[in-house]
């Protein structure tokens, strides 16, 4: 159970709580236009954007977990998990999945690859937050 489910479950909530608020807080801020929490619909399956966020970002959670063998036993991989969640979903997102929804990475990349590691490094530092916190060591 903890090598699927629970990274499952702390991906999505590290969606949620770290990768979403901090767009909104650099929102906030006044350093970024995108608010955190959009309700627009994910092309091309219509779900809000944030829902459908959480639910990739839950995947990757599983990959990163099984990766960087995230355990009750071993010390908790900080920096790896921010590495990860910032190199990892940002080329992906840049590369397949905005490609595949039509979006093809042009001009200046710079501003967009920033953000993007940014809160997706927020989300790979949360989901391993959520996953210490759900582990234990008798499972």
């Amino acid at each position: 159970m903890q090598k699927i489910i629970l990274p499952f479950v702390s991906g999505f909530l590290a969606s949620l709580f770290f990768h979403e608020s901090t767009l909104a807080l650099l929102h906030a801020a006044g350093l970024i236009d995108p608010t955190g929490f959009s309700t627009a619909p994910f092309a091309p399956i219509g779900l809000p954007e944030f829902i459908a966020n959480a639910i990739w970002s839950s995947v990757w959670a599983v990959l990163m977990a099984w990766l960087l063998r995230v355990s009750p036993e071993r010390p908790a991989p900080w920096i790896p998990a921010f590495v990860f969640g910032g190199i990892v979903l940002t080329a992906a997102s840049v590369f397949v999945v905005d490609p595949i929804r039509g979006i093809w990475p042009t001009g200046n990349m710079l501003p967009r690859l920033a953000l993007g590691f940014a809160s997706n490094a927020m989300w790979g530092w949360g989901a391993l937050v959520f996953m210490r916190a759900f582990m234990t060591a008798e499972d």
